[in-house]
């Protein structure tokens, strides 16, 4: 039987830098065990799931419960898991601490106006609809294992690195 694997789980609201922090811990990672690690993107995923993955707050939650059931399938049979999602929600947060031994939850804590000011996707623009922190009510990780502020890319290094110290 396999040893369960690491569920690392990169979390906060868009634009707050989960992908590209996600990316640099699984080159670091892959390189130290080539085949045991999969970065999972919420964006990807909700891309396959097509219209199953709606925007508004129960299919975001609906999507958010299949990717901590996913992860969980994955951890069970060995492979290390890094995904960056939003899935703002307690009871998704909740399920991964009691079903993931090696669970570690990691918050990317950034400023509105970083955020209003990255807005890659457009989603804070003015009548956005759908937009998790803006007019849906995000549930933030109760006890997260880390936060980190990711506010300038001046933060990015020395996130990537608390995160690695973390699960070694």
């Amino acid at each position: 039987m396999n040893k369960e694997g690491k569920l690392i789980w990169i979390t906060g609201l868009s634009g707050a830098g989960k992908t590209t922090i996600a990316k640099k811990v699984y080159e670091i990672l892959k390189q130290q065990n080539p085949n045991n690690f999969v970065h999972l993107d919420g964006d990807d995923i909700r891309n396959m799931l097509g219209e199953f993955a709606s925007f508004g707050i129960e299919g975001r939650k609906r999507t958010a419960e299949v990717y901590a059931r996913l992860c969980n399938y994955l951890t069970g049979r060995g492979i290390n898991v890094i995904i960056s999602t939003i899935s703002l929600y307690h009871s998704v947060h909740e399920y991964n601490r009691v079903n993931n031994k090696n669970y570690y939850e990691i918050l990317l804590d950034v400023g509105q106006n970083v955020l209003t000011n990255r807005n890659k996707k457009g989603l804070y623009n003015p009548g956005a609809i759908d937009v998790m922190g803006i007019n849906q009510e995000p549930e933030f990780p109760l006890n997260p294992d880390l936060v980190l502020e990711n506010n300038s890319k001046s933060q990015l290094q020395g996130n990537i690195d608390k995160i690695i110290e973390l699960i070694d």
